[in-house]
């Protein structure tokens, strides 16, 4: 599946450990060592190491994407539509990277896969197309926990007088379902949602949700760009009809790509310029494709595949987990992503354990009794200083950390409205370490202490 690509870089070094070497030790040893495929995370600023802690904006890429952009360019940039053998090979690695993508996330195979702009994109295109089989009085639910590109193409179908509703948080920012059981008994015809929230990092118990929503005659629109970079997803046993994600949050380039689930494709209608491929969902991808980003792609594929063979190679096994009987590019691709999250839980408990220690902190989401069920993405402020104050004092230290609502705009209203409905927010991958955790909290007490000074 994976072409030849110069990887010459990689340090090879990996043996595989000591059998006494606990999970723990593996999952810490196999994650140290993939900074080693980072070559932006050698990077400084003022003669310090720049800490990237603002990964749910978007990922850095590893040196397997550069080589595959690099390849492409040198290779087989060509046009589709051509007898040309370049552009056969090119139109075969889009057809190759869909279905990487589809081993990605769960998928039945790359017919359920389309590459687009990013995830805004498809959510627009979906809203547009289901938009099209609403009536005025019919309803749909969007929640209050979202990132707005599942939220506001929705809000603009209320134009129609389609009824949109706002499925309600809890004070922890969390979905209320018994919230969501009021809603459903208006029997709405979609509910679009997130997998997890950008801002608090709470992961939505999905399955649950499409259960729920499937049973009240209701079709489900996931927004799975923040859980994908985190945690080994599963369209099909989620059960959702439609769902968008972003590459450049998968250690990939800025694009993204979009899952129909064969069964509902009959409730689109493409607009290509030839139809012949109108049954797969791909037909979203109209005119030419970014085939550089495509390639891009592959490559933050190759590089996660590498991830899961280090892991392995470290004595981790998936024989206990639902990826073990899946078909190998998915074993290969969705592994390293099972091992990626089972190792930022140990981040997790290190940063809140740590962030417990400040004083005048305010964490939104889940609490550190319940780290379980969250990524690690942390939204707080602090008593009596300014979020973009705090933010760009850490920017002057070289921490990369987002202020401001995060497109969380009703969740960060709800949660932080004494703040302006603004927090800061660590976000990380399985690329940071706790060690930076420890540098980022010794900067951290520094930074705290001297705008405490300015403002006494």
């Amino acid at each position: 599946m994976f072409a030849t690509v110069n990887k010459s870089f990689v340090l090879y070094f990996f043996q595989r450990k000591d059998d006494s070497m606990n999970e723990a030790q593996a999952l810490k040893h196999t994650f140290e060592h993939t900074r080693t495929y980072f070559p932006s995370l050698g990077n400084s600023y003022k003669g310090r190491p720049v800490l990237f802690f603002d990964n749910s904006a978007g990922a850095q890429v590893s040196q397997f994407v550069i080589d595959r952009v690099t390849d492409y360019y040198i290779h087989r940039n060509a046009q589709k539509g051509t007898i040309f053998t370049r552009t056969a090979e090119m139109q075969q690695t889009i057809v190759d990277a869909r279905q990487l993508a589809a081993d990605l996330v769960g998928a039945t195979d790359h017919t359920e896969i389309a590459f687009g702009q990013n995830a805004t994109n498809f959510f627009h295109l979906y809203a547009h197309h289901l938009g099209r089989d609403l009536q005025a009085g019919d309803h749909i639910i969007i929640t209050e926990a979202d990132h707005h590109a599942n939220v506001n193409p929705w809000m603009e179908l209320a134009e129609r007088d389609i009824h949109v509703h706002l499925w309600n948080v809890d004070a922890q920012g969390s979905l209320d379902f018994d919230h969501y059981e009021q809603l459903l008994a208006l029997k709405p015809k979609l509910v679009a949602v997130g997998w997890a929230s950008n801002a608090t990092g709470t992961i939505h118990d999905m399955p649950r949700i499409t259960a729920m929503a499937h049973r009240a005659g209701a079709l489900v629109v996931a927004d799975g760009v923040q859980a994908a970079s985190h945690i080994a997803m599963d369209v099909k046993a989620a059960d959702v009809d439609f769902a968008a994600f972003s590459t450049y949050k998968i250690f990939g380039p800025h694009m993204g790509f979009g899952y129909v689930n064969r069964d509902r494709l009959e409730r689109l209608e493409g607009w290509r310029i030839q139809h012949e491929l109108e049954r797969d969902s791909y037909f979203f991808e109209v005119g030419s494709q970014n085939h550089e980003g495509i390639e891009g792609f592959i490559g933050s594929m190759e590089y996660l595949a590498q991830v899961t063979k280090d892991a392995e190679g470290n004595g981790l096994s998936l024989d206990k987990t639902p990826l073990a009987n899946s078909r190998p590019s998915r074993h290969e691709i969705a592994g390293a992503m099972h091992f990626a999250h089972e190792y930022e839980q140990q981040l997790t408990d290190h940063f809140l354990a740590k962030l417990a220690d400040v004083e005048g902190v305010v964490l939104y989401g889940k609490s550190a009794e319940q780290a379980d069920e969250r990524l690690p993405v942390f939204s707080f402020n602090i008593e009596g200083i300014e979020t973009d104050t705090l933010g760009h004092a850490l920017n002057d230290a070289s921490i990369e950390a987002r202020t401001g609502n995060y497109l969380a705009i009703n969740l960060m209203k709800r949660l932080a409205e004494p703040f302006g409905g603004s927090a800061l927010r660590i976000s990380l991958v399985h690329y940071n370490t706790v060690e930076e955790i420890d540098l980022f909290f010794g900067i951290f007490a520094q930074v705290l202490t001297d705008l405490k000074m300015k403002v006494d």
